[in-house]
């Protein structure tokens, strides 16, 4: 009997395990063959040398390595000190927020007619505008019918934007982010018919479980594996794939029924024929989307506000109502002995001067570029070559077909289309109409498409590449409006997708922040990383 306790071959073994099915499969996999893989609060794991039951990310850059709780600067460290602070969004209001905690004398200096950046909540009556167009949300009136063009779910661990909900009294519910109730669509894979996630994820753990269990009953891997390993990982498989006694994979009650995707079907107890592996893998479409939930920030249920994400803004918005200008237009960003300068246009179209101690500032790279101001030659490079995402979203009332005929309650379909992701509400449940989000659009070349198209081409497109999905989208949908962030004044952008470096430092005493100056860019803790690695460099400034 061969016996090869060789933790490299181990390894290896593990590492395609973790790669065809899922690092969870992997930790099944550790269990069954006694490593052990418990891993602590931190990361750590105790795992066999040289198996990482979680693969440690990618370096983070340096914003994301001076970031304290609130709370760990030293109290009253700005008294007597004053800051402008530029752009009204999270990073911008939360700059204020723990600095005037700090004994700094504050002024946000914000754009538009209404805080929270990108953070924003679209509802009846409410105007959506773009370099070129202006929308009106015909929207019915409810709490429920609203829609959340930019930040619109929250991971766990993002602790920080947490906190501050706490500490607000922001209430939370659950955002259903990966729903095996919902679709995956390709238009060159199973007759372009959209398929039930639920399946796809049943017949893909089967057809990979049977694979791994042929090699390891046919002994193809004696050589990495000893004769307790085989047993253990056959049993662990069996389980995993939902795998017959001789290891064969026929299908299984985890797919659902005949009929599952439609209400009304009565053949509970029937199984589906399993999908081909070659048509499973036709496509990458499909591994890539069958992999979402296992991101770090992409969990299967995350958290939104009850409401709107516009809840949090509101919130801050609250607490630094007296330190903030709404409708002010920054004009200039100069450099004084000892200080810094802002011109500004106010709210009556009259200039404005505003000088401080230091200016934090948070207005994206797009627009910053285009502001006259006294930057480094250095900063100046890096703001006008910072690129961002042509993200867009475009939502629709509708009755709630995809509950009432499909027993779909939260979640996402995909497809491979431009549209890319189909949402449906978290709240409501039950209710005759809601909102559905009929196209996200990440970027690239279908965001940019998206955002030279004009609002009705919009919704002409979406509701075509939608009724691939649902037949109900072109019939049942109406009053839809969007967003296409790289067109909205003041943004021009969704997030960043620019590695920041010169950023990070301080322009003498001009500092920046946002959320595309974080490890976290597109997401609203990355704005409040991004706060706090701004107030630790003045801080660190003023400190005794």
């Amino acid at each position: 009997m061969a016996v090869n306790k060789n933790p490299l071959a181990r390894r290896d073994f593990l590492t395609a395990i973790g790669r065809a099915a899922g690092s969870s499969a992997m930790l099944k996999t550790m269990i069954a063959m006694g490593l052990g893989a418990a891993t602590t609060s931190c990361g750590s794991s105790s795992a066999a040398p040289g198996v990482v039951a979680n693969p440690p990310a990618p370096p983070p850059p340096p914003s994301a390595l001076i970031s304290p709780r609130p709370g760990d600067w030293p109290a009253s460290v700005g008294s007597g000190r004053s800051v402008t602070i530029l752009g009204g969004g999270v990073a911008g209001m939360t700059t204020a927020l723990e600095m005037t905690r700090l004994g700094y004398s504050c002024t946000i200096l914000e754009a538009t007619a209404r805080a929270g950046g990108r953070n924003r909540t679209i509802r009846s009556g409410d105007v959506a505008t773009e370099t070129d167009s202006t929308q009106t949300c015909q929207f019915g009136i409810s709490n429920d019918l609203y829609f959340n063009p930019g930040p619109a779910r929250i991971p766990h661990h993002h602790e920080f934007l947490l906190a501050y909900c706490r500490e607000f009294g922001v209430v939370l519910e659950t955002f259903v982010n990966d729903n095996r109730a919902a679709l995956l669509h390709s238009g060159t894979a199973f007759g372009g018919q959209p398929v039930v996630a639920r399946r796809l994820h049943a017949d893909s753990r089967g057809n990979i479980a049977r694979l791994l269990a042929l090699a390891v009953n046919q002994s193809a891997l004696d050589q990495e594996l000893s004769a307790t390993d085989k047993i253990r990982i056959v049993a662990m498989l069996t389980q995993f794939g939902a795998l017959d006694s001789a290891s064969n994979y026929g299908g299984t009650s985890r797919a659902g029924f005949p009929g599952l995707e439609n209400v009304g079907s009565r053949q509970r107890g029937s199984l589906l024929s399993p999908l081909a592996l070659q048509d499973l893998i036709s496509e990458t479409f499909f591994s890539q989307r069958l992999a979402f939930g296992e991101g770090l920030n992409q969990q299967p249920t995350m958290l939104q506000p009850v409401g709107g994400m516009d809840q949090i803004a509101i919130a801050f918005a609250a607490r630094v109502a007296a330190d903030l200008v709404t409708e002010a237009e920054v004009l200039e960003i100069r450099k004084i002995t000892d200080g810094t300068r802002v011109i500004y246009q106010d709210r009556f179209g009259s200039p404005q001067t505003l000088d401080a101690d230091y200016c934090v500032c948070t207005i994206p790279a797009t627009v910053l570029r285009n502001i006259p101001n006294d930057f480094s030659s250095a900063h100046q490079s890096e703001i006008s070559s910072f690129n961002y995402a042509p993200a867009g979203k475009i939502a629709f009332q509708s009755r709630r077909f995809w509950e009432q005929d499909h027993n779909i309650y939260g979640g996402i379909s995909w497809t491979a289309q431009d549209i890319t992701q189909i949402w449906y509400p978290n709240s409501g449940f039950g209710q005759g109409n809601g909102i559905v989000v009929g196209a996200y659009i990440f970027g690239g070349g279908a965001g940019v498409n998206f955002a030279n198209q004009s609002p009705q081409a919009r919704i002409n497109s979406s509701l075509t590449q939608g009724g691939a999905v649902h037949g109900q989208m072109s019939s049942e949908t109406n009053n839809g409006i969007s967003v296409a962030w790289s067109k909205v004044p003041y943004q021009l952008g969704a997030w960043g997708t620019s590695t920041p470096s010169t950023l990070l430092t301080a322009d003498e005493n001009i500092c920046f922040a946002g959320e595309h100056l974080s490890i976290l860019q597109g997401w609203q803790e990355g704005a409040i990383l991004s706060a706090y690695h701004a107030i630790d460099l003045i801080v660190m400034r003023d400190a005794p």
